[in-house]
């Protein structure tokens, strides 16, 4: 039986990825950004598609970036590149891996053939010979299951995007979060693509915090076509926090880019199987300083995908597992919106240097978003909540670094009350080579942060970009969590990636 995996970048530049096994497909979407200025049906890309490798500069001194932005001007991230971080995880043989472009009416534009070494990753960017402005997806293909993330920066690296593909096209899928706090430098791109090969009518709806419908419309999409929508259209002069239910005649994803003063973060669509009564964050802060000021902080936005009104509850845990509080956000109702924003006065209680985790429960089924802000909204990444049902004991971490520009925090928690040990082993992108593995132990209910910058990773080197295995040891191994963010560091402050790593059978 054929398994899905589906990725789309809803950035400036886009792309989408739909995978299975034996064969092995993957859709990639790609798309160019509208500038600072533009509307929706206008974008705007830089003149050559692929991104280059960034040259490596200093890791930023955090102290002098928190003087540096006492008050921020929000800055439009202007054209983005995508990339596709294709990994094999599958240790069977070398992965023969066809990427097939189309544009977005669903015509064949490109085609090419790549090789991936077990356990090996490769970065494949869009070719040049599709110009400017071009919008559409791609179908790769292959023998072995390979996983793959979506990537997206612009020039300066300030704004970065980065998520973890799905397991399946959906007929329905929903948005925990959708915002707009302002045109081009705080909103939202919304990206849908079909996965069939016929035309796909999709009803987006856009709820209110408190349940009620604020937007409704159609779309047709073409056969492997896709469709951005920018909550500039929608929302221009007039706020927005909310969520997005997606319902479609044929199986699609979907993934939404939301911007914050200078950087920007994707979460990809929820599925019906992705939502639970009880979601996981495994890496949440509080980081305050003297006069009150966030510094640090984790927003975290839980929809109510249920039919009944709940009560949605929020409890905290420092990274040894003790608990740090709770907060219950009362009568939510159906298709309403439950706010925790840490940096507020409200989470007082967390102290004014809170490094965690939390658990998020509900009688209805949620969905839920998270997004960390650093130094005072200059980097932002998302990562989607994972669902107690999709908790595992294994996972693939596709886009891991070790440089003097990026530095992998690969955040682990142990969801059990017994002890975990927790086998971490990087390998070479280009031989799937094992360079180093080392075993964390961690405390029932323990987390803990791993930087790549230690010198624990130093035979990884100071050059790495690969993939990292993750595994709960023992004949019946506790379930964990494992979850990546991967600042990017130079002069100033630049832009930050997160993603949850991908589940292992």
């Amino acid at each position: 039986m054929k398994r899905f995996l589906i990725l789309i970048i809803p950035s400036l530049t886009a792309l989408a990825l739909l995978l299975s096994q034996l064969p092995f497909t993957l859709n990639v979407l790609a798309q160019a950004a509208p500038t600072a200025t533009a509307r929706p049906t206008r974008v705007r890309q830089p003149k050559a598609t692929a991104t280059p490798e960034p040259i490596a500069t200093a890791e930023p001194d955090e102290a002098n970036a928190e003087a540096d932005s006492a008050e921020l001007a929000p800055i439009a991230p202007g054209a983005m590149t995508s990339q596709i971080v294709v990994f094999n995880p599958d240790t069977t043989g070398s992965a023969t891996v066809q990427i097939e472009i189309y544009d977005s009416a669903g015509a064949a534009v490109f085609t090419t053939i790549e090789t991936i070494s077990p356990n090996g990753a490769k970065i494949i960017a869009l070719p040049n010979t599709l110009g400017a402005n071009f919008q559409g997806n791609a179908v790769i293909s292959s023998d072995k299951n390979v996983q793959a993330l979506a990537l997206a920066a612009n020039g300066a690296n300030s704004a970065r995007d980065a998520y973890e593909g799905v397991s399946a096209p959906a007929l329905q899928l929903t948005f925990p979060l959708a915002r707009h706090l302002a045109d081009d430098t705080q909103n939202s791109i919304l990206a849908i693509q079909n996965t069939a090969a016929a035309n796909a009518n999709v009803t987006l709806t856009f709820y209110n915090a408190d349940g009620t419908i604020a937007h409704q419309q159609n779309e047709t999409l073409a056969a492997r076509g896709s469709f951005y929508l920018n909550t500039n259209a929608l929302f221009s002069g007039s706020p927005f926090t909310g969520t997005v239910t997606l319902a479609s005649t044929q199986k699609i994803v979907a993934a939404l880019q939301t911007r914050y003063f200078k950087d920007t973060a994707a979460v990809r669509a929820l599925a019906a199987n992705e939502q639970d009564t009880l979601v996981y964050l495994n890496s949440v802060e509080r980081k305050v300083n003297g006069k009150g000021a966030g510094q640090n902080w984790s927003e975290i936005f839980a929809r109510n995908n249920g039919a009944n009104a709940a009560d949605i509850t929020i409890e905290f845990f420092k990274m040894d597992g003790s608990p740090a509080g709770a907060q219950t956000a009362a009568d939510v109702p159906a298709n309403g919106l439950a706010q925790f924003l840490l940096n507020d006065a409200a989470f007082a209680a967390l102290g004014n240097a809170f490094v965690g985790w939390a658990k998020v429960t509900s009688t209805e089924p949620l969905g839920v978003s998270t997004f960390g802000v650093m130094n005072k909204g200059k980097r932002l990444s998302g990562v989607d909540g994972l669902a107690n049902s999709q908790v595992n004991t294994r996972y693939v971490c596709g886009n891991t670094a070790r440089s003097a520009t990026e530095n992998t925090q690969l955040a682990l928690l142990n969801t059990e009350a017994r002890n975990a040990k927790i086998l971490v082993r990087l390998f070479d992108p280009n031989t799937g080579a094992k360079l180093m593995q080392t075993t964390v132990k961690l405390a029932p209910y323990a987390a803990a942060t791993l930087n790549f910058s230690d010198s624990l990773f130093a035979a990884a080197g100071s050059n790495f970009r690969g993939m990292t295995f993750v595994k709960a040891k023992g004949k019946t191994p506790p379930k964990i969590i494992a979850s990546v963010g991967n600042p990017y560091g130079g002069a100033k402050v630049a832009g930050a990636t997160g993603y949850m790593c991908s589940a292992l059978p």
